[in-house]
């Protein structure tokens, strides 16, 4: 080797023990989770999560689930955050810190328990401890951003002890039982979440199979639990929440079909960011992505970019569980080509992946936190710009609201921040603008069109049924397009609105209150 080219590689090896020394150290994972923990102090809860909250709260109240109070989500959706509701109760603090807490704790006991399973298994290393540690920390608590504790993240959550698990027997293990049955009772519960989430873990899961040459281990105690409580859950929505099964043909009917184009969901950022954690994973893993550690990991992703597209709302929500395991399976790929630097300078396997890792790697990773809302939540921005302050100038305190808007974030966090009471059925006027844009459309013969209208004409009934027997203090009217020509061409919408008067516009919504006579 020449001069030039030793000097070089002692640069690079001092260049890399410092990289090394900083990226697996706990004491980085420890500023990560105090970085993750002052990200959620500033921020708030996000429209998602503040509805189910208050789904949550008015059923332990009395209402009825999908009769007095509406959603297109399954019962898991709000029972998820029952406990913390409770616990909220019990303790007089509010809910939304309640679930920020029990989350940092689901996910801090998730990564002892994954841990755990990797070590009994033989599959983790003690300078892997250090390096997955700071991993999934990012991933688990610094990457969710503005998606904090929303199902998906607790889907993710969830479903690492499985996943370790499924690493575990590819490599020809047998885990022990309590860790097995651990790992299936929450994996069902992810799966009761939203019942796409299954295909992920069916998708990790193939890796095993192919392993063992065998279907045998899909009868694994992991996976017996996991359909137990799928089962059992089921059961329990049939027998507790009838309603919501008389509400699915009409969310089949004109919530499912709704969706953006995939063009759309194909030039998403956060989608953009998983294509490229992903394509850098497999470019710097290359064979190694189908050993045990990382298979899973990359599956689990691939099945849950195929969520994504299955639900065709292009959400961000929907395509963090993705990205977060293509992050986790990128360290689990790059942790021994780092342990081999640290122990003998720059390899082999180094210099082949590095392009990969430092060129797309690298910016993906430090870039992601950004896409999935973490300047909004550092920043405590609002979702509509001024409406805050407007309510508190034209409200009276603990107002109760109501809203004539397609958007979600229309009335929530907004009422909870401001102690009010939610009062209408509906938790947005989705109905009257999902059946509207299929009819024009013209999605569907004739028949459907004419169950879509029916939706309308109720949904506009209920709306103004609950006006005048609730009478909110305020209904926000959202100045979408969609929005107006709702209020010009259904007489019921726009009759809700007699007996108020606009008084103030906060970015995109009207304050409507009512008139004084």
């Amino acid at each position: 080797m020449s001069i030039a080219g030793a000097v070089k590689a002692t640069r690079d090896n001092a260049i890399g023990a410092v990289a090394l020394k900083c990226l697996s150290s706990r004491w980085l994972a420890l500023a990560l989770l105090g970085f993750a923990i002052v990200q959620q102090c500033l921020g708030h809860q996000n429209a998602d999560n503040s509805f189910q909250f208050t789904f949550a709260e008015k059923v332990l109240d009395g209402a009825r689930a999908y009769v007095d109070i509406r959603d297109t989500n399954p019962p898991a959706s709000f029972l998820l955050y029952m406990p913390a509701v409770l616990l909220a109760r019990l303790t007089h603090l509010r809910v939304e810190f309640v679930v920020v807490a029990l989350t940092f704790g689901f996910a801090i006991a998730s990564i002892v328990f994954v841990a755990s399973i990797l070590r009994a298994g033989r599959l983790l290393q003690t300078f892997d401890e250090d390096f997955l540690c700071v991993a999934v920390v990012f991933a688990l608590l610094v990457l969710p951003g503005f998606n904090f504790s929303e199902r998906e993240h607790f889907a993710v959550i969830w479903l690492l002890p499985m996943f370790a698990l499924y690493a575990v027997r590819m490599n020809g293990g047998s885990p022990a039982l309590r860790h097995a049955l651990i790992a299936g009772v929450l994996a069902g519960l992810a799966m009761c979440i939203k019942p796409y989430f299954a295909f992920p873990a069916g998708l990790a899961f193939a890796g095993v199979a192919c392993a063992r040459r065998s279907i045998m281990p899909a009868f694994a105690p992991e996976n017996l639990i996991a359909a137990v409580v799928v089962l059992l859950y089921t059961a329990s929505v049939f027998m507790v929440f009838p309603a919501f099964l008389d509400a699915l043909p009409v969310i089949v009917d004109a919530y499912l079909p709704v969706r953006v184009s995939w063009l759309y969901m194909l030039n998403t950022t956060p989608f953009v960011l998983n294509v490229a954690l992903f394509g850098a994973a497999c470019l710097a893993g290359r064979a190694n992505c189908l050993k045990p550690r990382a298979y899973p990991l990359l599956a689990g992703s691939a099945g849950f970019a195929a969520v994504y597209f299955w639900q065709g709302k292009g959400w961000m929500n929907h395509e963090y569980p993705a990205v977060a395991l293509a992050c986790l399976a990128l360290a689990t790929i790059v942790a021994p080509m780092l342990s081999e630097w640290r122990a003998a300078g720059a390899s082999g396997a180094w210099r082949a992946a590095r392009l990969p890792l430092l060129a797309v790697a690298a910016p993906a990773v430090l870039l992601a936190p950004l896409a999935f809302g973490a300047i909004p939540q550092w920043m405590g921005a609002e979702e509509h710009e001024g409406l805050s302050a407007a309510m508190r100038r034209n409200a009276p305190a603990h107002p109760k609201l109501m809203a004539l808007s397609e958007q979600l974030l229309a009335g929530f966090p907004l009422v909870r921040q401001l102690d009010g009471q939610w009062v209408g059925r509906a938790q947005r006027l989705w109905l009257t603008v999902s059946a509207r844009m299929l009819i024009a459309a013209r999605r569907g013969d004739e028949a459907y069109r004419s169950r879509l209208a029916s939706y309308i004409a109720t949904d506009a009934a209920d709306f103004l049924a609950d006006v005048r027997s609730r009478r909110p203090d305020v209904i926000l009217v959202d100045t979408d397009p969609r929005i107006v020509s709702a209020l010009h061409d259904i007489p019921d919408l726009a009759a809700a609105l007699k007996g108020y008067a606009r008084v103030e516009t906060a970015d995109d919504l009207e304050i409507w209150t009512p008139v004084v006579k």
